[in-house]
Protein backbone atom coordinates (compact mmCIF):
# COMPACT_ATOMS: atom_id res chain seq x y z
CA UNK A 1 0.00 0.00 0.00
CA UNK A 2 1.20 3.67 -0.72
CA UNK A 3 1.85 5.82 2.06
CA UNK A 4 2.17 9.60 2.85
CA UNK A 5 -0.99 11.54 1.10
CA UNK A 6 -3.02 11.15 -2.17
CA UNK A 7 -5.48 12.38 -3.35
CA UNK A 8 -8.91 10.74 -4.00
CA UNK A 9 -8.07 10.06 -7.18
CA UNK A 10 -4.88 8.70 -6.70
CA UNK A 11 -6.40 6.37 -4.39
CA UNK A 12 -9.16 4.96 -6.91
CA UNK A 13 -6.63 4.46 -9.39
CA UNK A 14 -4.32 2.37 -7.48
CA UNK A 15 -7.28 0.38 -6.36
CA UNK A 16 -7.92 -0.25 -9.74
CA UNK A 17 -4.57 -1.13 -10.18
CA UNK A 18 -4.71 -3.76 -7.76
CA UNK A 19 -7.48 -5.13 -8.54
CA UNK A 20 -6.77 -6.13 -12.31
CA UNK A 21 -3.06 -6.87 -11.10
CA UNK A 22 -5.38 -9.85 -8.78
CA UNK A 23 -7.71 -10.70 -11.57
CA UNK A 24 -4.16 -12.04 -13.63
CA UNK A 25 -3.93 -14.25 -11.64
CA UNK A 26 -7.46 -16.24 -13.23
CA UNK A 27 -7.24 -15.25 -17.26
CA UNK A 28 -6.33 -12.58 -19.33
CA UNK A 29 -9.56 -12.13 -21.26
CA UNK A 30 -10.35 -9.17 -23.51
CA UNK A 31 -12.22 -7.32 -20.59
CA UNK A 32 -8.84 -7.46 -18.60
CA UNK A 33 -6.75 -5.83 -20.69
CA UNK A 34 -9.36 -3.12 -21.84
CA UNK A 35 -9.74 -2.53 -17.98
CA UNK A 36 -5.48 -1.91 -18.20
CA UNK A 37 -5.89 0.31 -21.02
CA UNK A 38 -8.67 2.34 -18.88
CA UNK A 39 -6.25 2.50 -16.04
CA UNK A 40 -2.98 3.69 -18.26
CA UNK A 41 -4.93 6.01 -20.03
CA UNK A 42 -6.21 7.64 -16.54
CA UNK A 43 -2.39 7.53 -15.36
CA UNK A 44 -1.34 9.64 -18.39
CA UNK A 45 -4.19 11.79 -18.15
CA UNK A 46 -3.30 12.26 -14.22
CA UNK A 47 0.56 12.57 -15.33
CA UNK A 48 -1.01 15.39 -17.88
CA UNK A 49 -2.34 17.55 -15.18
CA UNK A 50 0.06 17.30 -12.12
CA UNK A 51 2.31 18.77 -15.16
CA UNK A 52 0.30 21.36 -15.99
CA UNK A 53 -0.44 22.27 -12.20
CA UNK A 54 3.99 22.00 -11.65
CA UNK A 55 4.28 24.30 -14.51
CA UNK A 56 1.79 26.72 -13.07
CA UNK A 57 3.01 26.20 -9.40
CA UNK A 58 6.62 26.33 -9.91
CA UNK A 59 6.18 29.87 -12.72
CA UNK A 60 4.58 31.49 -9.16
CA UNK A 61 7.38 30.46 -7.26
CA UNK A 62 9.64 31.79 -9.47
CA UNK A 63 7.42 35.50 -9.90
CA UNK A 64 8.03 35.31 -5.72
CA UNK A 65 11.61 34.84 -6.29
CA UNK A 66 12.01 37.21 -9.02
CA UNK A 67 9.90 40.17 -6.74
CA UNK A 68 13.30 40.15 -4.64
CA UNK A 69 12.54 37.43 -1.76
CA UNK A 70 15.56 36.51 -1.75
CA UNK A 71 14.94 34.15 1.39
CA UNK A 72 12.88 31.99 -1.53
CA UNK A 73 15.76 31.29 -3.53
CA UNK A 74 17.08 28.63 -1.59
CA UNK A 75 13.87 26.47 -1.85
CA UNK A 76 13.56 27.53 -5.59
CA UNK A 77 16.88 26.17 -6.29
CA UNK A 78 16.46 22.90 -4.43
CA UNK A 79 12.99 22.42 -6.05
CA UNK A 80 14.87 22.92 -9.74
CA UNK A 81 17.06 20.26 -8.65
CA UNK A 82 14.39 17.87 -7.65
CA UNK A 83 12.85 18.66 -10.96
CA UNK A 84 15.65 17.44 -12.51
CA UNK A 85 16.58 14.20 -10.87
CA UNK A 86 13.00 13.47 -11.13
CA UNK A 87 12.64 14.15 -14.81
CA UNK A 88 15.41 12.06 -15.74
CA UNK A 89 14.16 9.24 -14.17
CA UNK A 90 10.91 9.71 -16.19
CA UNK A 91 12.37 10.13 -19.00
CA UNK A 92 14.54 6.41 -18.35
CA UNK A 93 11.11 4.89 -17.67
CA UNK A 94 9.92 6.00 -21.01
CA UNK A 95 12.88 4.78 -22.57
CA UNK A 96 11.69 1.04 -21.07
CA UNK A 97 8.28 1.52 -22.17
CA UNK A 98 9.65 2.41 -25.65
CA UNK A 99 11.81 -0.33 -25.16
CA UNK A 100 9.07 -2.89 -25.11
CA UNK A 101 6.51 -1.31 -27.33
CA UNK A 102 9.52 -1.09 -29.62
CA UNK A 103 9.94 -5.30 -29.27
CA UNK A 104 5.97 -6.67 -29.13
CA UNK A 105 4.79 -4.19 -31.76
CA UNK A 106 7.96 -4.52 -34.08
CA UNK A 107 7.85 -0.99 -34.56
CA UNK A 108 10.70 1.75 -34.95
CA UNK A 109 8.49 4.46 -33.67
CA UNK A 110 7.70 3.39 -30.40
CA UNK A 111 6.76 6.69 -29.15
CA UNK A 112 4.07 6.83 -31.60
CA UNK A 113 2.09 3.98 -30.53
CA UNK A 114 -1.02 3.84 -28.29
CA UNK A 115 -1.77 1.45 -26.16
CA UNK A 116 -5.48 1.17 -27.11
CA UNK A 117 -3.89 0.12 -30.37
CA UNK A 118 -1.53 -2.44 -29.83
CA UNK A 119 -1.75 -6.20 -30.74
CA UNK A 120 0.32 -7.74 -28.44
CA UNK A 121 -1.00 -6.22 -24.81
CA UNK A 122 -1.23 -9.99 -24.20
CA UNK A 123 2.45 -11.14 -24.69
CA UNK A 124 3.82 -13.00 -21.39
CA UNK A 125 7.21 -13.87 -22.54
CA UNK A 126 8.82 -10.55 -24.11
CA UNK A 127 8.57 -8.13 -21.08
CA UNK A 128 9.82 -10.71 -18.96
CA UNK A 129 12.95 -12.02 -21.02
CA UNK A 130 13.04 -8.32 -21.89
CA UNK A 131 13.84 -6.77 -18.66
CA UNK A 132 14.65 -10.23 -16.20
CA UNK A 133 16.10 -12.57 -18.87
CA UNK A 134 15.76 -16.12 -19.64
CA UNK A 135 16.12 -17.01 -15.57
CA UNK A 136 13.45 -14.67 -13.71
CA UNK A 137 15.12 -15.98 -10.14
CA UNK A 138 18.52 -14.23 -11.52
CA UNK A 139 17.36 -11.37 -13.34
CA UNK A 140 19.76 -9.61 -16.06
CA UNK A 141 21.83 -7.14 -14.93
CA UNK A 142 22.17 -4.59 -17.94
CA UNK A 143 21.49 -1.76 -19.34
CA UNK A 144 17.52 -0.99 -19.35
CA UNK A 145 16.66 -4.09 -17.42
CA UNK A 146 14.84 -4.50 -14.21
CA UNK A 147 17.51 -4.46 -12.23
CA UNK A 148 19.03 -0.98 -13.07
CA UNK A 149 15.59 0.67 -12.88
CA UNK A 150 15.14 -0.58 -9.30
CA UNK A 151 18.70 0.59 -8.87
CA UNK A 152 17.65 3.84 -10.27
CA UNK A 153 14.77 4.59 -7.84
CA UNK A 154 16.39 3.61 -5.02
CA UNK A 155 19.32 6.26 -6.06
CA UNK A 156 17.13 9.21 -6.67
CA UNK A 157 15.62 8.09 -3.65
CA UNK A 158 19.06 8.50 -1.33
CA UNK A 159 19.91 11.89 -3.59
CA UNK A 160 16.60 13.49 -2.37
CA UNK A 161 16.99 12.04 1.13
CA UNK A 162 20.25 13.62 1.58
CA UNK A 163 19.09 16.42 -0.16
CA UNK A 164 16.59 17.26 2.49
CA UNK A 165 19.30 16.23 5.47
CA UNK A 166 21.41 18.99 4.12
CA UNK A 167 18.89 21.32 4.41
CA UNK A 168 17.59 20.63 7.37
CA UNK A 169 21.17 21.55 8.60
CA UNK A 170 20.55 25.10 7.81
CA UNK A 171 18.41 27.37 9.36
CA UNK A 172 17.52 29.15 6.20
CA UNK A 173 16.51 26.08 4.15
CA UNK A 174 15.46 24.03 7.03
CA UNK A 175 11.99 22.44 6.69
CA UNK A 176 9.64 21.90 9.78
CA UNK A 177 8.96 18.84 10.94
CA UNK A 178 5.67 17.95 9.72
CA UNK A 179 6.91 19.11 5.78
CA UNK A 180 10.13 17.27 6.46
CA UNK A 181 8.37 13.93 7.59
CA UNK A 182 5.94 14.38 4.53
CA UNK A 183 8.50 14.39 2.18
CA UNK A 184 10.02 11.33 3.06
CA UNK A 185 6.66 9.33 3.42
CA UNK A 186 6.59 10.16 -0.63
CA UNK A 187 10.09 8.87 -1.01
CA UNK A 188 9.10 5.54 -0.07
CA UNK A 189 6.31 5.74 -2.66
CA UNK A 190 8.95 5.60 -5.32
CA UNK A 191 11.81 2.96 -3.36
CA UNK A 192 11.19 -0.27 -4.71
CA UNK A 193 10.21 -2.78 -1.77
CA UNK A 194 9.88 -6.85 -1.61
CA UNK A 195 6.73 -7.85 -1.31
CA UNK A 196 8.00 -11.63 -0.03
CA UNK A 197 4.79 -13.68 -1.36
CA UNK A 198 5.52 -16.34 -3.46
CA UNK A 199 3.95 -17.21 -7.03
CA UNK A 200 4.26 -20.59 -8.50
CA UNK A 201 7.04 -21.81 -5.72
CA UNK A 202 9.41 -18.49 -6.42
CA UNK A 203 9.42 -15.75 -3.69
CA UNK A 204 8.45 -12.67 -5.82
CA UNK A 205 11.19 -9.93 -5.26
CA UNK A 206 10.16 -6.24 -6.89
CA UNK A 207 11.27 -7.16 -10.01
CA UNK A 208 9.31 -10.17 -10.67
CA UNK A 209 6.33 -8.58 -9.09
CA UNK A 210 6.16 -5.61 -11.90
CA UNK A 211 7.73 -7.83 -14.61
CA UNK A 212 7.31 -11.85 -13.84
CA UNK A 213 4.99 -13.35 -16.34
CA UNK A 214 2.91 -10.23 -16.72
CA UNK A 215 1.10 -9.23 -19.94
CA UNK A 216 2.75 -6.28 -22.11
CA UNK A 217 -0.47 -4.38 -21.00
CA UNK A 218 0.17 -4.78 -16.81
CA UNK A 219 4.05 -4.07 -17.59
CA UNK A 220 3.19 -0.79 -19.45
CA UNK A 221 0.68 0.25 -16.71
CA UNK A 222 3.27 -0.86 -13.69
CA UNK A 223 6.00 1.40 -16.04
CA UNK A 224 3.23 4.45 -16.19
CA UNK A 225 1.94 4.09 -12.40
CA UNK A 226 5.81 4.72 -11.67
CA UNK A 227 6.10 7.50 -13.41
CA UNK A 228 3.02 9.11 -11.90
CA UNK A 229 4.57 8.12 -8.00
CA UNK A 230 7.52 10.35 -9.60
CA UNK A 231 5.40 13.25 -10.77
CA UNK A 232 3.33 12.83 -7.52
CA UNK A 233 6.77 13.50 -5.78
CA UNK A 234 7.89 16.27 -7.78
CA UNK A 235 4.57 17.67 -7.07
CA UNK A 236 4.78 17.54 -3.30
CA UNK A 237 8.71 18.45 -3.19
CA UNK A 238 7.66 21.45 -4.96
CA UNK A 239 4.41 22.06 -2.36
CA UNK A 240 6.24 22.35 0.12
CA UNK A 241 9.26 24.25 -0.97
CA UNK A 242 7.16 27.13 -1.87
CA UNK A 243 5.24 26.73 1.13
CA UNK A 244 8.66 27.03 3.23
CA UNK A 245 9.65 30.41 1.20
CA UNK A 246 7.57 32.37 2.53
CA UNK A 247 7.87 31.50 5.75
CA UNK A 248 10.17 34.02 6.94
CA UNK A 249 9.49 38.07 6.99
CA UNK A 250 12.65 40.55 6.00
CA UNK A 251 13.92 42.57 8.73
CA UNK A 252 16.00 45.28 8.75
CA UNK A 253 18.78 43.70 11.08
CA UNK A 254 21.80 44.65 9.63
CA UNK A 255 22.92 48.65 7.73
CA UNK A 256 25.98 48.95 5.46
CA UNK A 257 27.07 51.74 2.60
CA UNK A 258 27.36 50.25 -0.42
CA UNK A 259 28.02 51.70 -4.15
CA UNK A 260 26.54 50.01 -6.76
CA UNK A 261 27.99 51.33 -10.24
CA UNK A 262 26.85 49.35 -13.96
CA UNK A 263 30.73 49.08 -14.56
CA UNK A 264 33.93 50.39 -13.23
CA UNK A 265 35.75 50.87 -16.15
CA UNK A 266 34.36 53.90 -18.76
CA UNK A 267 36.14 55.71 -21.08
CA UNK A 268 37.32 59.38 -21.28
CA UNK A 269 34.49 61.88 -22.42
CA UNK A 270 31.89 59.18 -21.30
CA UNK A 271 29.19 59.69 -18.10
CA UNK A 272 30.26 57.45 -14.86
CA UNK A 273 26.96 56.19 -12.84
CA UNK A 274 27.24 55.03 -9.30
CA UNK A 275 24.02 54.22 -6.61
CA UNK A 276 25.42 55.06 -3.15
CA UNK A 277 22.94 53.50 -0.77
CA UNK A 278 22.05 51.45 1.94
CA UNK A 279 22.03 47.79 1.79
CA UNK A 280 18.37 47.91 3.85
CA UNK A 281 17.41 50.77 1.39
CA UNK A 282 13.50 51.49 1.25
CA UNK A 283 10.73 53.88 -0.49
CA UNK A 284 10.70 55.10 3.04
CA UNK A 285 14.19 56.52 3.07
CA UNK A 286 13.87 59.97 2.42
CA UNK A 287 15.93 62.97 2.48
CA UNK A 288 14.54 63.84 5.91
CA UNK A 289 15.63 60.16 6.78
CA UNK A 290 18.51 59.41 4.89
CA UNK A 291 21.80 62.13 3.11
CA UNK A 292 24.14 60.62 1.39
CA UNK A 293 26.90 62.77 1.46
CA UNK A 294 29.42 63.20 -1.00
CA UNK A 295 32.77 63.86 0.22
CA UNK A 296 31.95 63.96 3.86
CA UNK A 297 34.46 62.75 6.43
CA UNK A 298 33.55 60.53 9.39
CA UNK A 299 35.74 60.97 12.73
CA UNK A 300 35.08 56.84 14.31
CA UNK A 301 36.63 58.39 17.93
CA UNK A 302 33.78 60.93 18.38
CA UNK A 303 31.34 58.99 15.55
CA UNK A 304 30.52 62.76 14.08
CA UNK A 305 31.37 64.30 10.92
CA UNK A 306 34.45 66.25 10.93
CA UNK A 307 33.08 67.59 6.93
CA UNK A 308 29.75 68.15 5.82
CA UNK A 309 30.06 67.01 2.49
CA UNK A 310 27.88 68.21 -0.46
CA UNK A 311 24.41 65.55 0.14
CA UNK A 312 23.36 64.32 -2.96
CA UNK A 313 19.97 64.07 -4.10
CA UNK A 314 17.47 60.91 -3.29
CA UNK A 315 15.17 58.43 -5.18
CA UNK A 316 14.08 55.00 -3.29
CA UNK A 317 15.86 56.06 -0.63
CA UNK A 318 19.29 55.79 -3.15
CA UNK A 319 21.91 58.33 -3.61
CA UNK A 320 22.16 59.72 -7.61
CA UNK A 321 25.32 60.68 -8.49
CA UNK A 322 27.30 61.08 -12.09
CA UNK A 323 30.42 63.07 -13.45
CA UNK A 324 31.73 63.34 -16.64
CA UNK A 325 35.09 60.92 -16.83
CA UNK A 326 38.34 63.27 -17.90
CA UNK A 327 41.68 61.51 -16.98
CA UNK A 328 42.58 58.08 -17.61
CA UNK A 329 43.35 56.19 -14.88
CA UNK A 330 42.19 55.19 -11.15
CA UNK A 331 39.26 57.49 -9.79
CA UNK A 332 37.85 57.27 -6.38
CA UNK A 333 34.78 58.71 -4.41
CA UNK A 334 34.37 58.64 -0.97
CA UNK A 335 31.92 60.29 1.61
CA UNK A 336 28.84 59.39 3.92
CA UNK A 337 25.35 58.21 4.65
CA UNK A 338 23.54 59.80 7.40
CA UNK A 339 20.57 57.48 8.90
CA UNK A 340 17.70 59.01 10.95
CA UNK A 341 16.86 57.09 13.45
CA UNK A 342 13.27 57.05 15.10
CA UNK A 343 14.46 58.63 18.34
CA UNK A 344 15.61 61.46 15.92
CA UNK A 345 19.60 60.53 16.41
CA UNK A 346 21.70 59.43 13.42
CA UNK A 347 24.03 56.76 12.21
CA UNK A 348 26.75 57.34 10.35
CA UNK A 349 28.52 54.69 7.60
CA UNK A 350 31.47 55.96 5.91
CA UNK A 351 31.64 54.60 2.08
CA UNK A 352 34.12 54.76 -0.64
CA UNK A 353 34.68 53.85 -4.27
CA UNK A 354 37.22 53.27 -6.95
CA UNK A 355 36.81 53.36 -10.40
CA UNK A 356 38.65 53.36 -13.97
CA UNK A 357 38.85 55.41 -16.84
CA UNK A 358 40.62 54.19 -19.96
CA UNK A 359 40.79 55.66 -23.36
CA UNK A 360 38.33 53.94 -26.32
CA UNK A 361 39.57 50.75 -27.35
CA UNK A 362 37.70 47.81 -29.10
CA UNK A 363 38.60 43.94 -29.48
CA UNK A 364 37.56 42.71 -32.98
CA UNK A 365 38.38 38.94 -33.92
CA UNK A 366 37.31 36.05 -36.19
CA UNK A 367 36.14 33.12 -34.04
CA UNK A 368 37.45 30.12 -36.40
CA UNK A 369 40.54 31.90 -38.85
CA UNK A 370 42.17 34.94 -39.20
CA UNK A 371 40.29 35.32 -42.31
CA UNK A 372 37.02 35.46 -43.84
CA UNK A 373 36.06 32.63 -46.84
CA UNK A 374 33.25 33.55 -49.34
CA UNK A 375 30.36 31.70 -49.19
CA UNK A 376 30.01 30.77 -45.85
CA UNK A 377 28.82 31.96 -42.31
CA UNK A 378 32.43 33.22 -40.55
CA UNK A 379 31.59 33.78 -36.88
CA UNK A 380 32.92 37.39 -35.28
CA UNK A 381 33.34 38.89 -31.90
CA UNK A 382 33.21 42.25 -31.01
CA UNK A 383 33.62 43.81 -27.88
CA UNK A 384 34.92 47.69 -26.52
CA UNK A 385 36.46 48.58 -22.80
CA UNK A 386 33.46 50.03 -20.60
CA UNK A 387 30.82 49.43 -23.04
CA UNK A 388 27.87 47.12 -22.88
CA UNK A 389 27.28 44.82 -25.78
CA UNK A 390 23.53 45.85 -26.90
CA UNK A 391 25.44 49.02 -27.29
CA UNK A 392 27.77 48.03 -29.59
CA UNK A 393 27.59 49.26 -33.62
CA UNK A 394 29.23 46.81 -35.62
CA UNK A 395 29.78 47.27 -39.60
CA UNK A 396 31.48 45.63 -42.37
CA UNK A 397 32.64 46.45 -45.92
CA UNK A 398 34.07 45.79 -48.72
CA UNK A 399 34.21 42.56 -50.68
CA UNK A 400 30.45 42.54 -51.05
CA UNK A 401 30.47 41.60 -47.55
CA UNK A 402 27.42 42.08 -44.67
CA UNK A 403 27.31 41.43 -40.79
CA UNK A 404 24.38 40.48 -38.59
CA UNK A 405 23.86 39.90 -35.01
CA UNK A 406 24.42 36.06 -33.70
CA UNK A 407 24.29 36.61 -30.18
CA UNK A 408 25.67 38.89 -27.18
CA UNK A 409 28.73 39.71 -28.36
CA UNK A 410 28.69 37.37 -31.64
CA UNK A 411 28.18 38.71 -35.07
CA UNK A 412 28.07 36.28 -38.35
CA UNK A 413 30.08 38.02 -41.76
CA UNK A 414 29.28 37.08 -45.30
CA UNK A 415 31.31 37.95 -48.42
CA UNK A 416 30.47 37.48 -52.01
CA UNK A 417 34.12 38.03 -53.30
CA UNK A 418 37.97 37.38 -52.09
CA UNK A 419 39.89 40.87 -50.99
CA UNK A 420 40.00 42.35 -48.07
CA UNK A 421 37.41 44.26 -45.58
CA UNK A 422 37.41 46.62 -42.82
CA UNK A 423 35.48 45.46 -39.78
CA UNK A 424 34.32 48.90 -37.68
CA UNK A 425 33.18 49.13 -33.78
CA UNK A 426 31.41 51.64 -32.71
CA UNK A 427 29.72 52.84 -29.30
CA UNK A 428 25.72 54.30 -29.33
CA UNK A 429 25.27 55.87 -26.25
CA UNK A 430 22.23 58.32 -26.26
CA UNK A 431 22.14 58.04 -30.00
CA UNK A 432 25.41 58.96 -30.72
CA UNK A 433 27.77 56.80 -32.51
CA UNK A 434 31.58 57.02 -31.36
CA UNK A 435 34.22 54.94 -32.92
CA UNK A 436 36.24 52.30 -30.74
CA UNK A 437 39.54 51.94 -32.12
CA UNK A 438 40.74 52.07 -35.90
CA UNK A 439 39.30 48.99 -38.06
CA UNK A 440 40.64 45.97 -38.21
CA UNK A 441 41.33 44.77 -41.68
CA UNK A 442 40.61 41.10 -42.44
CA UNK A 443 41.39 39.14 -45.47
CA UNK A 444 38.43 37.45 -48.05
CA UNK A 445 39.52 33.94 -49.59
CA UNK A 446 37.66 31.34 -51.51
CA UNK A 447 36.81 28.13 -50.39
CA UNK A 448 39.67 25.65 -51.14
CA UNK A 449 39.78 23.43 -53.81
CA UNK A 450 37.81 20.40 -53.03
CA UNK A 451 38.61 16.77 -53.76
CA UNK A 452 36.89 13.58 -53.73
CA UNK A 453 35.91 11.31 -50.38
CA UNK A 454 35.02 7.87 -50.93
CA UNK A 455 34.39 5.47 -48.12
CA UNK A 456 35.58 8.25 -45.53
CA UNK A 457 38.87 8.60 -46.91
CA UNK A 458 39.97 11.57 -49.28
CA UNK A 459 41.21 10.66 -52.65
CA UNK A 460 43.89 13.01 -54.55
CA UNK A 461 44.41 10.79 -57.60
CA UNK A 462 44.16 6.65 -57.31
CA UNK A 463 42.49 4.77 -54.55
CA UNK A 464 43.76 0.78 -54.36
CA UNK A 465 40.14 -1.22 -52.15
CA UNK A 466 39.56 -4.76 -52.02
CA UNK A 467 36.47 -6.91 -53.16
CA UNK A 468 35.07 -6.20 -49.70
CA UNK A 469 35.89 -2.46 -49.37
CA UNK A 470 34.81 -1.95 -53.06
CA UNK A 471 31.33 -3.63 -52.05
CA UNK A 472 31.06 -1.47 -49.36
CA UNK A 473 31.49 1.88 -51.41
CA UNK A 474 27.70 3.56 -51.82
CA UNK A 475 28.17 7.23 -52.03
CA UNK A 476 30.41 9.86 -53.55
CA UNK A 477 31.56 13.19 -51.51
CA UNK A 478 34.08 15.85 -51.30
CA UNK A 479 35.77 17.70 -48.42
CA UNK A 480 38.02 20.54 -48.25
CA UNK A 481 41.25 19.38 -46.58
CA UNK A 482 42.48 21.52 -43.92
CA UNK A 483 39.11 23.89 -44.00
CA UNK A 484 37.55 23.72 -40.96
CA UNK A 485 34.22 26.03 -41.51
CA UNK A 486 31.03 23.83 -41.31
CA UNK A 487 29.51 23.88 -45.13
CA UNK A 488 26.88 21.18 -47.25
CA UNK A 489 28.51 19.61 -49.37
CA UNK A 490 26.33 18.19 -52.64
CA UNK A 491 27.17 16.17 -55.07
CA UNK A 492 25.72 17.21 -57.94
CA UNK A 493 27.62 15.56 -61.32
CA UNK A 494 29.70 12.87 -61.85
CA UNK A 495 30.36 9.87 -64.24
CA UNK A 496 31.53 6.34 -63.39
CA UNK A 497 33.42 4.37 -65.89
CA UNK A 498 34.29 0.73 -65.32
CA UNK A 499 34.48 -2.33 -67.62
CA UNK A 500 31.52 -4.96 -67.62
CA UNK A 501 31.43 -8.72 -67.40
CA UNK A 502 31.16 -8.47 -71.40
CA UNK A 503 34.84 -6.50 -71.67
CA UNK A 504 32.88 -3.37 -72.52
CA UNK A 505 32.91 0.30 -70.65
CA UNK A 506 30.26 1.46 -69.12
CA UNK A 507 29.08 4.80 -68.05
CA UNK A 508 26.25 5.40 -65.40
CA UNK A 509 25.89 8.64 -64.38
CA UNK A 510 25.43 10.27 -60.49
CA UNK A 511 23.25 13.09 -60.21
CA UNK A 512 23.92 13.12 -56.06
CA UNK A 513 26.01 11.87 -53.74
CA UNK A 514 24.32 8.52 -53.21
CA UNK A 515 25.34 5.55 -55.88
CA UNK A 516 22.65 4.38 -58.31
CA UNK A 517 22.31 0.37 -58.13
CA UNK A 518 24.07 0.22 -61.55
CA UNK A 519 26.93 1.84 -60.01
CA UNK A 520 26.85 0.36 -56.87
CA UNK A 521 27.34 -2.96 -59.03
CA UNK A 522 29.91 -1.95 -61.82
CA UNK A 523 32.64 -1.14 -58.57
CA UNK A 524 31.53 -4.47 -56.51
CA UNK A 525 31.88 -6.61 -59.85
CA UNK A 526 35.32 -4.84 -60.61
CA UNK A 527 38.06 -7.58 -61.16
CA UNK A 528 41.22 -7.72 -59.49
CA UNK A 529 43.77 -5.39 -60.94
CA UNK A 530 40.79 -3.66 -63.12
CA UNK A 531 40.10 -0.11 -62.48
CA UNK A 532 37.25 2.44 -62.15
CA UNK A 533 37.03 6.09 -63.37
CA UNK A 534 35.09 8.72 -61.86
CA UNK A 535 34.85 11.43 -63.96
CA UNK A 536 33.25 15.26 -64.75
CA UNK A 537 32.23 15.53 -60.45
CA UNK A 538 30.51 19.09 -59.79
CA UNK A 539 29.63 19.80 -55.76
CA UNK A 540 27.89 22.64 -54.67
CA UNK A 541 29.52 23.92 -51.42
CA UNK A 542 27.25 26.31 -49.78
CA UNK A 543 25.64 27.86 -53.00
CA UNK A 544 29.04 27.77 -55.06
CA UNK A 545 29.88 25.27 -57.59
CA UNK A 546 33.40 23.53 -57.94
CA UNK A 547 35.25 20.88 -60.08
CA UNK A 548 36.77 17.78 -58.00
CA UNK A 549 39.60 16.24 -60.09
CA UNK A 550 38.88 13.02 -61.49
CA UNK A 551 39.97 9.84 -59.25
CA UNK A 552 40.84 6.06 -59.77
CA UNK A 553 39.68 3.51 -57.92
CA UNK A 554 41.68 0.12 -58.95
CA UNK A 555 41.22 -3.51 -57.41
CA UNK A 556 43.92 -4.72 -55.57
CA UNK A 557 45.36 -8.04 -57.01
Amino acid sequence: MAIGRETPRQKMISMMYLVLTAMLALNVSSEILKGFITVDESLEHSNAILTENNSRMEAAFLSYVNQGNVEAKPYYDQSQVTKQRVQALMAYVDSLKFKLISKVEKTQQPDTVQMRYMKSLEDFDTPTYLFLGSDETQPIRAAYSALELKGKLNALSAALQNDLSTMQQTKKTALDQADFKSLNDQLSLIKPSDKGYEQDGIKMNWEQENFYHLPTAAVLTNLEKMQTDLKNLESEFLRVFSAASTKYIPKFNTLQAKVLAPVNYVQAGELFSADILLSAGSTELTPDRMRVLLGAEYDSTTKQLKTPGEALPLKDGIGKWQTLAGNSGSQSIKGVIAYKKPNGDELYFPFAHTYTVAQAFSAVGADNMNVFYVGVDNPLSASAAGILPNDLVVNVSGSGASIKPNGVGKYVVTASSSGTCLVSVFSKVGGVLKAQGLPKVFRVKNIPQPVAKINGRAVLSTLELNSIELQSINALSAVCLGFEFPVSVKVTHAVITATGKDGTLIDEVLTSSALTPRAIKLLSELKPGRRAFIEGIKVNINGQNFSVPDVIIKRKV
